[in-house]
């Protein structure tokens, strides 16, 4: 009003548009409206939850405004609580909540995985070991019949094989006899083939005469004496009257020829072979002579003289028949006796085969049985081992299970005083804070019945112990008022803007940023848009020191995260260009200013937070500097102990996110899985040497710390 006074024009040439606070019922419509997408999990009492939520709301809102005025008035502090901080807080509630009950739905889940896999595993083992008994008794019964089928086998073998030498034997006996036959067959035969061409001459001779060739002898009444001769010698030959009358009847006979043909010379006598040899011994009774006389008379003559050779070869050959005969009957008997001998041979190897083939099945079914005795055994131990392994965890698990169930049951009113942390808490100290967390919020949580945690702390309840032990390794102090801090810091929707005039901020930044190349800039430098525009289109974060109680216009898009997109990709306006935005950018200032006065519409763009450092802190600090001067060693062997205990404590907990990942990620049993068992071992045996190291770690830090001490 005073100002207005001072320059009148303003009340002449403008219309005065003056906004108050919202009024409360403005506030807790806003916060029932937000309220109506989110699933508190009320059950029957979800709308009696949603507007003890939305009370509350409206409750966190005042009381910051109220303890802006505490601040103001005990502090000489300026604080500006804007409807964007409420907005901020209904909105990054309803994120906050969603993203807790994830987070704690996963990690139980994942611990449910892991113990109904280890109760799966037990079971299983009971059920292993009787099947491991039954299995070993069956073996055994097949071991035995192996045996018993061995011997019988052994011994069928002995006697095939006898009965295969006496086989041999007698095969090469009969083989030689063989051998005898045929030399045999063969002597007597060739004797007979010397008789066979003259022989089969004759008959051919005989075979082309006619009955003109006979009536032509039987014509002559007193024949020429050759002619007789030879007829004498044919009436010999078929023991007949050697007369010329008896001659002649027989060469009336139409079958005379046919029955020369088949004369019987094989039994001739040996009266008539040796008539018959001595007219064969006549000079002049050779057919050539004959055939000048009569033709008929040759064949006949060619004939009589054939039978005589036959005759007489025949007797020579005989004996060697006969002999042969003998030979063959023996010879035939014995082959008997060996085609016998042979089945015999046969039925026992077939028998011997059937033996084998059954013995090979006994066998098969034998080993396949020790395999699975071998299996089962190895999966029982692969049980014990895993059940051993991982009984303590068994324990921690169902405790943890229980505790995250029991804390989703608390998040409706944990991410309530959360998301009001991180709205509103950023420019208090650690005493303001307090009094609005603990005296004014989680009271009203607890007045209006909304399920909150007994020991509620935002620290933790923003932060895991792995994160915070990084970022006291990294230079922020210890303390819970600067961890407080560093969750709003990384937590916040707005980019942070903290007032540091000890350095502390600075330099956390610096070391948890030094990795992603860190961009440090300053007002005062001129390129520092340039800078500012790289980081933002390749991801990197920057830091923007040494701010003053106004920032440069220039800044506002980003404060205001004022993206605007094009197809997948982000773009923000930076002065007169257009920039890709990388979501990896991160944007941090600090100032060094004790006690800054920033405006409204600062306040509202960014996450103020006071990094002013408490006594404890301080004191810290101080002593930090002290012994690194009068013992350097000592404080080395701190430095080096804390980054040691930080990183087996965060090895520990990798550990056990291996196990369970390993556990949750097995298909089928996890017996079968020789390689899973192994590492799950593994990973069991370095988690309990990184413990068992850890409390040595810890002992040896607080033995340190006591001669820190002055």
């Amino acid at each position: 009003r005073n100002r207005m006074r001072m320059f009148p024009a303003f009340v002449n040439c403008t219309t005065i548009d003056w906004f108050s606070e919202w009024p409360k019922d403005a506030l807790l419509e806003v916060a029932e409206k937000y309220l109506e997408e989110v699933n508190l999990g009320g059950g029957d009492q979800t709308a009696e939850l949603q507007k003890s939520v939305a009370s509350i709301f409206v409750t966190v809102h005042r009381s910051v405004v109220d303890m802006s005025e505490r601040m103001l008035f005990e502090m000489k502090r300026h604080n500006y609580v804007t409807p964007t901080n409420y907005l901020e807080l209904v909105s990054g509630y309803k994120g906050l909540l969603e993203d807790k009950r994830k987070e704690l739905g996963d990690a139980a889940s994942k611990l449910s995985n892991g113990l109904s896999k280890l109760i799966d595993t037990r079971q299983k083992v009971e059920a292993m070991t009787v099947e491991l008994e039954e299995t070993k008794a069956q073996l055994a019964v097949f071991q035995k019949e192996c045996d018993e089928y061995l011997v019988v086998i052994v011994q069928q073998k002995r006697e095939a094989e006898e009965q295969e030498k006496t086989v041999t034997v007698r095969s090469e006996k009969i083989a030689e006899e063989e051998a005898k036959c045929r030399q045999l067959a063969a002597v007597a035969q060739k004797d007979l083939d010397e008789a066979l061409p003259a022989l089969e001459e004759a008959i051919k001779a005989l075979e082309a005469l006619n009955k003109k060739d006979l009536g032509e002898i039987k014509a002559y009444t007193n024949p020429p004496e050759l002619v007789e001769t030879v007829m004498q010698a044919v009436m010999i030959l078929r023991q007949s009257e050697p007369t010329w009358a008896e001659a002649k009847k027989q060469l009336g006979d139409t079958n005379f020829i046919k029955q020369l043909v088949d004369f019987d010379k094989e039994n001739m006598s040996d009266k008539v072979l040796k008539r018959i040899g001595q007219y064969c011994a006549k000079p002049d009774f050779k057919p050539e002579m004959v055939g000048r006389v009569s033709f008929a008379a040759k064949s006949l003559c060619m004939w009589v003289r054939a039978m005589e050779v036959y005759g007489r070869i025949y007797r020579v050959v005989e004996p060697k028949k006969k002999k042969l005969a003998d030979a063959e009957n023996k010879l035939a008997e014995k082959q008997a006796s060996l085609a016998e001998a042979k089945a015999k041979l046969r039925e026992v190897k077939e028998k011997l085969e059937e033996l084998q083939r059954q013995y090979e099945e006994k066998l098969a079914t034998k080993e396949e049985l020790k395999k699975k005795a071998e299996l089962t055994e190895l999966r029982l131990d692969r049980a014990a081992k895993l059940v051993s392994g991982l009984a303590g965890e068994r324990v921690r698990w169902e405790e943890s299970v229980k505790m995250l169930e029991k804390s989703m049951g608390f998040l409706v009113g944990d991410c309530l005083v959360a998301a009001a942390f991180l709205s509103y808490s950023g420019p208090f100290l650690s005493e303001y804070r307090d009094e609005l967390v603990q005296d004014t919020w989680v009271k009203q949580v607890r007045q209006l019945n909304v399920p909150c945690s007994p020991d509620f702390s935002t620290a933790n309840f923003l932060a895991k112990p792995t994160v915070v032990r990084d970022w006291n390794i990294q230079g922020l102090p210890s303390d819970a008022f600067s961890t407080e801090n560093g969750t709003i810091v990384t937590k916040s929707n707005r980019w942070p803007l903290m007032i540091d005039p000890q350095g502390q901020a600075l330099k956390w930044i610096k070391n948890m940023e030094r990795d992603r190349k860190l961009k440090i800039i300053d007002l005062q430098q001129p390129d520092f848009l340039r800078t500012l525009e790289n980081a933002v289109q390749f991801g990197s974060p920057v830091l923007l020191q040494n701010v003053q109680e106004e920032l440069d216009p220039s800044l506002a898009p980003i404060l205001n995260k004022s993206l605007i997109k094009q197809g997948n990709r982000l773009i923000i306006k930076l002065g007169d260009k257009e920039v890709e935005f990388s979501p990896e950018f991160k944007f941090y200032i600090t100032t060094k200013l004790s006690n800054p006065h920033y405006t409204p519409e600062i306040s509202t763009k960014t996450a103020i937070v006071n990094f002013a450092v408490k006594e404890q802190g301080l004191e810290a600090q101080l002593l930090g500097i002290v012994v690194r001067k009068e013992r350097p060693e000592l404080e080395e062997s701190k430095d080096k102990l804390v980054v040691s205990i930080a990183e087996r404590k965060k090895k520990l907990v990798n550990l056990e996110d291996e196990i369970l990942r390993l556990l949750s990620t097995a298909q089928g049993s996890l017996l079968d899985d020789e390689a899973l068992v192994n590492t799950l071992q593994s990973s069991k045996r370095t988690s309990e040497e990184v413990a068992e190291q850890l409390v040595v770690a810890e002992q040896t830090e607080a033995k340190i710390d006591a001669a820190r001490e002055p």
